[in-house]
């Protein structure tokens, strides 16, 4: 009986590792993400520079969970963003300066997914802007904007669609900005 408990035990096991062999495990990757093509450059664009506090320069994507521990970040494993968000934001945003040298200078101060409750999750962005003219020697105007979407999914997916809805949202508003400053100092 010993013997025949041991073969059939000798045979699960073989079966289990020639099926082993044969099953190929789903291995999770990141994936990584940007926030969309940037539209074409042009020469009368304003110079922009994006900093951010150190948390920031990460490529890492950041949630928190309002309604269980509001002062715990999380991030998710398996998306993470191309480069660190300043420079992603540089890189995208594309201000027109109407012909006239002017330097921009960004302080990211926050770029999070908050959730609610489990399904209801929105984006923020915040950031302070200072307009210089173009040589850096006088300060045109400061302003703090302030963005916030709701995302289709309570997810990566859905917090990096609406990120990059915010950035063209946040370009346009700073283009139209910039623009009225630039209307006033001319």
């Amino acid at each position: 009986m010993k013997q025949a408990t041991t073969k059939k035990l000798l045979a699960i096991a073989f079966f289990m590792m020639a099926s082993a062999c044969t099953v190929q495990p789903t291995l999770s990757v990141p994936v990584r993400h940007d926030l969309g093509v940037a539209t074409g450059a042009n020469i009368n664009n304003a110079t922009i520079n994006v900093n951010a506090p150190s948390w920031l320069w990460d490529e890492r994507i950041r949630y928190r969970l309002l309604y269980s521990n509001p002062t715990a970040i999380a991030y998710y494993n398996l998306d993470r963003w191309e480069a660190p968000v300043p420079a992603l934001l540089e890189h995208r945003l594309n201000i027109p300066a109407q012909g006239q040298p002017v330097n921009i200078k960004i302080q990211l101060m926050q770029f999070e997914q908050q959730f609610e409750s489990t399904n209801d999750a929105r984006v923020i962005m915040v950031f302070k802007v200072s307009v210089f003219s173009g040589d850096g020697s006088s300060l045109l105007s400061k302003r703090v904007f302030n963005f916030s979407k709701s995302t289709k999914s309570p997810d990566a997916i859905g917090a990096i669609e609406s990120f990059v809805d915010l950035t063209d949202l946040a370009s346009k508003e700073l283009s139209s900005w910039v623009a009225s400053l630039l209307e006033t100092n001319h």
